[in-house]
């Protein structure tokens, strides 16, 4: 089996949208917490171009930290290519919610003009 089709397995298509809720959850509190303090995350450079972005990276290598996690054989020993895994998944989870949010709206009949992915 092939390093894609490793990765692109049903459960790890499923990690990934975990990935991005636990994110969204991760941000949206982050910016409750911060507006009940008196700032606002939305206008800070550091928050929208360094932190946010690599939020689904840390979220995806500490993921790979619960022993029980499916992750395949060739990723599965040692720790550091665990985190490798984790880190790769992390930067196809958003790509992978478009996707799927792209085709449960297809399916809907519905248009999102938020995803980059429709076809005109």
């Amino acid at each position: 089996m092939g390093v894609l089709e490793q990765i692109l397995t049903l459960s790890n298509l499923i990690l990934c949208l975990g990935i991005v809720a636990l994110v969204w959850i991760q941000r949206r509190g982050a910016e409750v917490f911060a507006h009940k303090l008196g700032k606002d995350l939305k206008n800070s450079e550091i928050w929208t171009k360094f932190l946010v972005p690599i939020g689904p990276l840390g979220t995806g290598a500490l993921l790979t930290l619960i022993p029980q996690l499916p992750i395949p054989e060739m990723f599965a020993e040692g720790m550091l290519n665990r985190m490798v895994f984790g880190v790769a998944l992390g930067l196809i989870s958003t790509l992978v919610y478009r996707l799927v949010k792209k085709n449960i709206l297809d399916k809907l009949g519905k248009k999102d003009e938020k995803t980059p992915y429709v076809e005109e």
